[in-house]
């Protein structure tokens, strides 16, 4: 029994070893490499490559394009059509690598064509500029391949101080052409030196060894690119560095570690190894996840290395001393240590390993003992916790579809143990059919291995008849080759009072918010912050704007004319006490409008805020207000009603007076003459005495004076006698524009004003009906309007235009309403509190009684049961507006 445990835990690891390789084998790098097989450089790229991505277990396939060799079209298309044949044969690669100029120029030619949409990664690339023009690339990103030129030139000026002039050797190819262009920009920095370049576009291999074999005793040789010469005989980088120096008597310096060991001095050299391992690295985080367009293009200087020769070192007698700093030296004396270091520490550590091997299966055999008494605790745990879980668990085995149903899974739907068949079926014809599609897609979604895992609710039907709202959770355990689940775990819980608290809860909510925002009010929640949480309807229609644009956001930056209480916010966040502020006026646009303004704190489960309410109580105060007149208005009315009959009296005797005086002088009677003869006086030179004493116009003044009063008592009495013998139905526009016939006719002669001069502006609405009325009462209210905002606008001096009436006339609610609207000097607040008071007037002495608006109000209001309101901004504009109920009600 041990025995066998011990091998089964063996079999078990390897089977996890092979299942975790076979899974990382999936994700794959293509490798388009510029050169061919035999180019040096290529194992130490593919190493540098590998040791990225193969630990994270990506597989790299490698293509050649041989573009150092053959650089034709000829070539590049068959290369083109290869790939393009292998590529769809295979599946798609995770990133493409590309290495050197050529396949970088390829890669972006024909990317569309061979590989849409997979990420490119680039290393090994000379043209710079072209690299960096990729930064922040959608598609492309990589490591350029920028070579040490300053560093190699000025180890050729340490290692040969005697050297004057440098010979660069270069051919046609993009990487040998870049190097040559960074060369001539650097030689600036070194004055003292030479360039002269030998280029194998004009010369053959030939003539490159004869002019090599004969250069001067003060030059050095750098090494760019030298693969074709100028008839297109190509040659492979090691034999075309042969006839270099087999040649050359100079040192030959190089920019990359090939040819290092066969010739080369050496130089500040690139490390192709470090230039695939960043490659590697950057392919492996875009396949992590990592957006290409986060990844910057990294320059590969910090990767180059100042590398030597030893044994050319020694040809040319140069000591250790002259060497650069943090230099490396090839092909060093080695001793048996540094020979076979990499074998005796490989033969150490397989041992240790061994060693440990042993120590730990010698644990395991023990600690197998204690894992098998556990595993019997576990299963007696778990057939408990079974028997006690309200949850149900589901073991489903998707090749026979048997499914395995805990005993809490069948009380949850109200069967007993024999009464639920194993099968997948059963649950399958249980589900509701508004969510068994949906139950359905995600199992299948978690089989096809879409998801790792799902979470899913549906209805299921229980033995009694009931929906039971479940939880579905599972994920797949065993998968095939391809990925598809073999067995599938997973558990039902029973949300049915949690989904109807839900839905208790939303529909509560939905209750209250319909409340709050049915408030005629502003309603604004804040939080302890003093940032806006919750706002009604009200508010978001008159700040302009929905909820999510203010939520977050301090209510005094939605609101500005709250900054002054911003003080008083925060002490309703941090105290309980409500603050409020009665009857807060503002102007709008020139009308005066009142608000309250209360801010109540709010705590709830140690979270403190407030509710600011704005309560705009413009039409309360003016209803206010206009009761306040009303009750004036009827204790005026009845003294004045009373007055009116104590003046009658007097002015009767007055008018008499005056009437007998003027009667006993200048009448035409006997007796006026028996007495003046009597007395000795000539009656007519008494007259005439009189009349130039103005006596006659005195009296005249008297008597109309007498007239006026009476008219004024006249009226203040029709006002205490209400009747409606005289009511009829009239249109109220026909009645305004009969009004405005007879103040056009006036001419007040004190001011020179014409009413005829004054623009009058009308915007009936048609269709108004009817309103039963005492048309020569409503015709006088419109004439004292009228009149009243002429003389306004005879004062006031206009900028631009004239005096101007806006007459307007519509019906609403019941209602026929009449609007006079003037641009004169306006009302202000205090005199728009009496003006319907009698005897109130703001004119002079003599210009008027301070009936007129009196008189009117009595006509609309107590007369005919209407309205009559004034609304005014001081200095532009006062508005009158007379409301008359529609209907066959009379006034009582």
């Amino acid at each position: 029994m041990k025995k066998i445990s011990i091998v089964t835990l063996f079999v078990i690891s390897l089977l996890i070893f092979f299942s975790v390789a076979v899974l990382a084998a999936e994700r794959r790098v293509l490798l388009i490499s510029s050169y061919h097989p035999g180019f040096p450089t290529f194992f130490k790229q593919i190493e540098g490559i590998k040791s990225a991505l193969s630990p994270a277990g990506v597989h790299l396939d490698v293509e050649f394009m041989d573009s150092k060799r053959f650089m034709n079209e000829q070539n590049l298309n068959a290369f083109k059509n290869m790939l393009k044949v292998k590529l769809e044969a295979l599946d798609d690669y995770d990133v493409i690598i590309t290495s050197d100029d050529n396949a970088l120029n390829f890669a972006i030619e024909n990317q569309q064509e061979l590989f849409p949409g997979i990420p490119v990664v680039f290393c090994g690339v000379n043209n710079q500029d072209k690299a960096r023009s990729m930064n922040k690339s959608d598609r492309f990103t990589g490591v350029i391949e920028a070579v040490s030129m300053t560093g190699t030139i000025k180890a050729i000026t340490d290692l040969f101080p005697d050297v004057t002039k440098i010979y660069s050797i270069v051919d046609s190819t993009p990487s040998g052409q870049g190097d040559l262009k960074l060369l001539r920009q650097k030689m600036h920095d070194f004055p003292a030196l030479e360039l002269n370049v030998i280029s194998l576009e004009k010369i053959s291999w030939k003539k490159l060894g004869e002019t090599l074999a004969v250069l001067p005793e003060d030059s050095a040789v750098l090494l760019l690119s030298a693969y074709r010469d100028k008839s297109g005989i190509a040659k492979s980088f090691a034999d075309g560095l042969q006839v270099i120096v087999q040649q050359c008597k100079r040192p030959v310096f190089h920019l990359y570690e090939h040819g290092l060991g066969d010739g080369i001095i050496g130089g500040k050299i690139i490390s192709h190894y470090e230039q695939g391992a960043i490659a590697g690295r950057i392919a492996l985080d875009i396949m992590n996840g990592k957006p290409v367009k986060d990844i910057p293009v990294v320059e590969g200087v910090d990767a180059n290395k100042l590398i030597f020769d030893r044994t050319i070192l020694d040809r040319f007698n140069i000591s250790d001393a002259s060497l650069p700093p943090y230099s490396l030296i090839l092909n060093e004396n080695e001793t048996f240590w540094t020979t076979h270091k990499t074998a005796i520490v490989v033969g150490f550590f397989i041992i240790a390993v061994l060693f440990v091997f042993s120590i730990a299966l010698s644990l395991a055999y023990i600690k197998l003992r204690k894992i098998q008494e556990l595993v019997r605790e576990s299963r007696e745990r778990f057939a408990l916790a079974m028997a006690a879980n309200k949850d149900g668990i589901w073991d489903w085995n998707i090749s026979t579809n048997e499914v395995y149903y805990s005993p809490g899974y069948k009380a949850i739907l109200g069967y007993g143990e024999d009464e639920f068949p194993e099968h997948v079926t059963t649950w399958n014809d249980l589900i509701h059919e508004d969510d068994k599609e949906r139950a359905l897609r995600e199992n299948r979604r978690c089989i096809e291995n879409e998801v790792e895992n799902f979470e899913v609710e549906f209805r299921m039907l229980a033995k009694d008849g009931r929906w039971i709202w479940i939880l579905g959770r599972g994920n797949a355990v065993e998968r095939d080759e391809n990925g598809l689940a073999l067995r599938m775990i997973g558990t039902h819980t029973d949300i049915t009072e949690l989904k109807n608290s839900v839905e208790e809860i939303r529909q509560l909510r939905n209750h209250l918010k319909s409340i709050i925002d049915s408030l005629p009010f502003i309603l604004v929640g804040l939080n302890g912050d003093g940032q806006i949480t919750y706002w009604n309807r009200k508010a978001s229609e008159i700040a302009g704007v929905v909820d999510n644009q203010v939520l977050g956001q301090r209510v005094e930056e939605v609101f500005p004319f709250l900054t002054e209480y911003k003080p008083q916010v925060g002490r309703a966040l941090h105290t309980n006490e409500v603050w409020e502020s009665p009857r807060v006026a503002y102007n709008n646009n020139g009308s005066i409008f009142y608000e309250d303004i209360r801010i109540y704190p709010m705590f709830a489960e140690e979270r403190q805020g407030a509710v600011v309410q704005i309560e705009d109580v413009t039409e309360r105060v003016r209803l206010e207000d206009m009761l306040v007149q009303n009750e004036k208005m009827l204790s005026v009315g009845g003294l004045a009603a009373g007055m009116a009959h104590e003046i009658n009296n007097p002015l009767g005797a007055i008018a008499q007076g005056t009437q007998n005086i003027k009667r006993r002088i200048f009448g035409d009677l006997k007796s006026n003459y028996a007495v003046a003869e009597r007395m000795n006086i000539d009656i007519d030179a008494m007259r005439g005495y009189l009349e130039e004493r103005d006596v006659v116009k005195i009296l005249d003044s008297i008597t109309s004076a007498v007239v006026r009063a009476g008219d004024i008592v006249s009226n203040m009495l029709s006002f205490s006698r209400k009747s409606v013998d005289n009511f009829n139905e009239y249109d109220l526009a026909e009645l305004l524009e009969k009004t405005i016939d007879l103040a056009s006719n006036e001419y007040d002669f004190s001011t020179k004003f014409d009413f005829k001069k004054i623009e009058i502006v009308r915007e009936y609405t048609e269709e108004v009906p009817n309103v039963l009325c005492e048309g020569s009462e409503i015709q006088q209210v419109f004439l004292n309007l009228l009149k009243n905002s002429a003389q306004s606008m005879n004062t006031k001096e206009y900028e631009s235009g004239g005096p101007r009436f806006v007459l307007r006339t519509y019906s609403s609610k019941g209602y026929v309403t009449v609007e006079i609207e003037d641009n004169g000097q306006g009302i202000d607040e205090e005199v728009k509190k009496r003006i319907f008071e009698p005897f109130y007037t703001t004119k002079r002495v003599g210009e008027g009684t301070g009936l007129g608006l009196a008189v009117s109000y009595f006509i609309i209001t107590d007369l005919h049961k209407g309205k009559l309101e004034v609304f005014s901004a001081p200095g532009s504009w006062t508005k009158f507006i007379i409301s008359l109920p529609v209907g066959e009600i009379r006034p009582a």
